[in-house]
């Protein structure tokens, strides 16, 4: 039996930053809560400049960053998906992205009005890559669509150095 992706999208008609993570992980599915498994998403969003206050309720994080902008740089509006709906999986080699995915993506785009578009995992800008919306190189702006600029980033839990820096010029 397949498990039910529990992870509730947060879509506005406008929003300052779309992020797309690649799919929903056991804990935060079990959870119903984004990237509750432990704080490193808050505390790089923290760092970056991109929330105001630390959160140090790894289970309430969403509600205040993406249910409320209250804590929000300058008050903007994140919204959050994934790119695979569709699977609840924490072992990211077992994720498979496909076309369909990236176009209900920018399906969200044409119908959001979204600033900025912001890949949170390899496996995501490699399928955006592969739609040629993206050239990957060095984390940061990589591409666009229409006339929104896609970011990648590293994902939070990542070995890379200096995260946040990545996630600041999405503020930029």
């Amino acid at each position: 039996m397949r498990e039910k992706v529990n992870l509730k999208e947060y879509l506005y008609p406008e929003m300052d930053i779309l992020f797309v993570a690649l799919n929903a992980p056991d804990v935060s599915n079990k959870n119903e809560h984004w990237f509750s498994y432990n704080l490193s998403f808050w505390n790089v969003l923290y760092k970056s400049g991109l929330i105001t206050e630390p959160i140090f309720d790894k289970i309430k994080g969403d509600e205040k960053v993406f249910g409320s902008n209250a804590i929000n740089f300058q008050n903007q509006i994140f919204g959050v998906t994934d790119l695979n709906r569709g699977i609840v999986q924490t072992d990211s080699s077992n994720i498979k992205t496909t076309t369909a995915q990236v176009k209900r993506i920018l399906k969200i785009i044409d119908k959001h009005k979204v600033h900025k578009l912001c890949l949170m995992h390899s496996k995501v800008a490699i399928q955006f890559e592969k739609e040629w919306l993206i050239v990957r190189g060095e984390y940061g702006k990589v591409g666009k669509y229409k006339d929104v600029p896609i970011y990648e980033v590293p994902f939070h839990n990542a070995s890379k150095k200096d995260k946040h820096k990545y996630y600041n010029l999405l503020i930029k």
